[in-house]
C-alpha cells in the first residue's frame, strides 16, 4: 500500500476501535455459517426422516457455529493482534435485557417440564432438552454479544434441544426461521466487508493473498 493511503494518526484511533469490534459484537462470517447451520439443521429436521444418530448429530449445531466463531475470530478476524471491544453503555444494556429474557424463559421451560413430568420419570431425550435449554443462557452470556447472535444461538439451541427431545419444528416457524437466517447473512457479509475496508486502511492487507474487498 502506498504511502498516500496510510491512515493518519488521528484515525489510527477509529480504526482500532472498528477492529476491536471483531472481538466480541461483529461476527462477519460466522454470522453467515451460522444462518447457513440455521437453515440446514431446521430443514433436515423438518423434512427428512431421522433417526437416534441423525438427531444426536443436529444436537450439535450450536457448538459447532461456536467453534467457528472462535476459530475465525482468533485466526483471521484478530490474526493482525487481539484487541479487546470496550464495552459501550449501550451495549451493555442490550446484552441484559436479552440475557434477562433468556433467563426468565430458561427457567420457566425447565421449572415446567420437571413439574408436569417428574426429573426422575424423565427419558434420556427430554434431559437433553433441559440440558440444552438450561445451558442457554450461560452461553449466551459468554459468546453472545450482536443481535445476530442472540438471534442464531437461541435457534440453534432450540433447534438442537427440539430435536432431541425427539421433536421437530415446521410449518409457520420455517419462515420465520429463514427470514432470520437471512438477517443475519446480509449483516455478517456486511460486517465482513467493513472487515476488508479497516484491513486495508490500516496497510494490514499486503501477503493476505487470495482475499479481495
Amino acid at each position: 500500500m502506498n504511502a498516500s493511503a496510510t491512515p493518519r494518526l488521528d484515525d489510527l484511533q477509529t480504526l482500532t476501535q472498528r477492529y476491536a469490534t471483531y472481538s466480541r459484537s461483529a461476527g462477519g462470517l460466522s454470522n453467515v455459517f451460522g444462518a447457513v447451520l440455521v437453515a440446514a439443521a431446521f430443514s433436515i429436521a423438518a423434512f427428512l426422516p431421522l433417526d437416534a444418530s441423525s438427531r444426536a448429530a443436529l444436537a450439535l449445531t450450536p457448538f459447532v457455529w461456536l467453534l467457528s466463531k472462535a476459530l475465525l475470530r482468533r485466526f483471521y478476524y484478530q490474526r493482525f493482534g487481539g484487541v479487546v471491544q470496550k464495552v459501550a453503555p449501550e451495549l451493555r444494556r442490550q446484552r441484559r435485557w436479552m440475557l434477562g429474557y433468556l433467563i426468565a424463559v430458561s427457567t420457566l421451560i425447565v421449572c415446567t417440564v420437571v413439574w408436569k413430568a417428574g426429573f426422575v420419570a424423565l427419558r434420556p431425550g427430554m434431559l437433553g432438552y433441559l440440558l440444552l435449554v438450561a445451558a442457554l443462557p450461560f452461553v449466551a452470556w459468554r459468546w453472545f454479544w450482536s443481535v445476530s447472535d442472540f438471534y442464531l444461538g437461541i435457534l440453534l439451541f432450540c433447534q438442537a434441544a427440539v430435536v432431541f427431545a425427539g421433536g421437530r419444528y415446521s410449518g409457520a416457524w420455517l419462515f420465520f426461521v429463514f427470514g432470520c437466517a437471512a438477517f443475519a447473512i446480509f449483516a455478517g457479509v456486511r460486517e465482513h466487508r467493513d472487515f476488508l475496508r479497516i484491513r486495508d486502511a490500516l496497510g494490514l492487507g499486503a501477503g493476505v493473498g487470495a482475499e479481495t474487498s
